[in-house]
């Protein structure tokens, strides 16, 4: 069995245990709702917000940019007891149910395994509050609520952003510069012999680039007539 069928297979598979109930659309506006509403509170609470305040969103984010870099390989690419669930759902699931030449979902139900579990931004909520109630202990309160903003707006981004990298090549969207920039990226990391390797960052390859794990290739053709003959030729 070839390396594509195993892939189609495992595709039947994982898609005949969705659950009936499954809604990709509401997993999507349950995860925007509460990670806006989330920014929204937290933005409010800051009384004048200043180009302080502006360096201090841009820093967290960049500190978002190396946390995201260093949990997608820690916990999605490397088996640990302690997030052995992570690494299946990310590594065991999209890994294989995703590859280089097949990246986009059939229907909305495939989002199940494209997104992260809806109640993952209810737990960055949490721990952003953690967080952001120790730095306010040790300065003024509103640099609290800009450090919680800002990670939460690194986690709706790579959501997004992930998102943006399993849509369609023609996608309006995907015609943007940087998504398309980021796509072409995620496609390589889903490269089997990339993907413990290679383009771990989704929102921005600043990690990827200090880290040396940055790679890059001209984007390629799969259209469906070519993955035909390739089928064939096997």
């Amino acid at each position: 069995m070839t390396t594509d069928q195993t892939t189609e297979r495992f595709r039947a598979n994982y898609r005949a245990n969705i659950s009936r109930l499954y809604n990709g659309y509401l997993h999507m506006g349950f995860v925007a709702l509460v990670g806006v509403t989330f920014i929204y509170h937290q933005f409010s609470r800051v009384e004048s917000f200043n180009w302080q305040h502006g360096l201090g969103l841009i820093g967290t984010l960049m500190l978002w940019n190396f946390i995201e870099y260093f949990v997608h390989i820690q916990l999605g690419h490397k088996k640990k007891k302690l997030s052995a669930m992570f690494y299946k759902r990310h590594t065991g699931d999209h890994h294989t149910f995703f590859t280089e030449q097949l990246l986009v979902p059939q229907s909305h139900k495939d989002w199940r395994v494209t997104l992260f579990p809806a109640w993952l931004v209810l737990v960055t909520g949490l721990i952003s509050v953690g967080i952001g109630h120790i730095i306010a202990l040790f300065s003024a309160p509103e640099w609290g609520y800009v450090f919680s903003a800002g990670l939460m707006m690194g986690y709706l981004a790579y959501e997004f952003f992930h998102f943006c990298d399993h849509l369609p090549d023609n996608h309006l969207l995907v015609q943007l510069p940087w998504i398309g920039h980021m796509r072409q990226l995620h496609r390589l990391h889903h490269r089997r012999e990339l993907m413990q390797t290679k383009n771990f960052n989704l929102t921005f390859p600043l990690a990827d680039w200090v880290m040396g794990t940055f790679y890059w290739e001209s984007p390629k053709t799969y259209t469906k007539e070519a993955m035909q003959n390739k089928y064939s030729a096997k």
